[in-house]
């Protein structure tokens, strides 16, 4: 039997608007099995964000639990909720953030050693899976030099170099055009080929994204919706 690699106990975010108080999350339950590729999919300002930094322990909920793998993100340190961030979680954003001063290659690399692995041991891994995403020959170009598809599968790499229980997706074709963004969304599918167990969270506002992915709800007023 699967285990679950994600679970949300009654998670609730507010924020303080002056005297008012305007509540995002209403109370979310729910759960992601390991394997599962989620897509979480909501108008522009439904709250689809927040909820991915609040998995992501970017963010601390006003109320309720994340647990990922086990483990209740309320119960570590700030230090060890970074710790943890970089070993077990892996983030691929819309706007790719990669450093503009570093090659493909280093991109990757960097996330590596920020978990603790030695800078040649993180350049190997990196390497490999730069060949993996496509990029065997554009390891030793910069961000600028790369085009947008090119960019975020330098993202993907990255994302992946820590074997991450759950990968979390910002609205990862949001910035590219749609025949780029069908080849990321391939992408996403042959990985999970390779690793049936990989755990992906997605954002997105796009229904025929949602469709591809092998579990749906939608983010409505603050309540995840079957």
């Amino acid at each position: 039997m699967n285990k679950n690699i994600l679970q949300l106990k009654n998670l609730r975010h507010s924020y303080k608007m002056g005297e008012n108080t305007l509540e995002i999350l209403k109370g979310i339950n729910f759960s992601l099995q390991q394997g599962e590729w989620c897509c979480v999919y909501g108008a522009s300002g439904s709250g689809k964000t927040t909820l991915l930094n609040l998995v992501g322990g970017l963010e601390q909920p006003t109320e309720g639990t994340v647990i990922i793998d086990g483990v209740d993100l309320a119960a570590l340190s700030r230090k060890n909720t970074a710790g943890f961030r970089a070993k077990k979680i892996g983030f691929i954003f819309q706007s790719y953030h990669l450093l503009p001063e570093l090659t493909a290659l280093e991109n990757v690399a960097i996330a590596g050693t920020i978990a603790g692995k030695s800078f040649y041991e993180a350049k190997k891994q990196a390497s490999l899976l730069l060949d993996k995403v496509g990029l065997a020959n554009r390891k030793m170009h910069h961000p600028k030099e790369l085009s947008g598809g090119e960019q975020q599968r330098t993202a993907i790499a990255r994302s992946l170099i820590n074997d991450p229980v759950l990968l979390l997706a910002d609205e990862p074709t949001g910035n590219l055009d749609p025949k780029t963004g069908e080849t990321i969304l391939e992408l996403f599918k042959s990985l999970r080929q390779e690793n049936p167990a990989l755990t992906i969270l997605m954002i997105t506002h796009n229904m025929d994204i949602a469709k591809m992915a092998s579990v749906s709800v939608n983010l409505r007023e603050g309540i995840l919706c079957d």
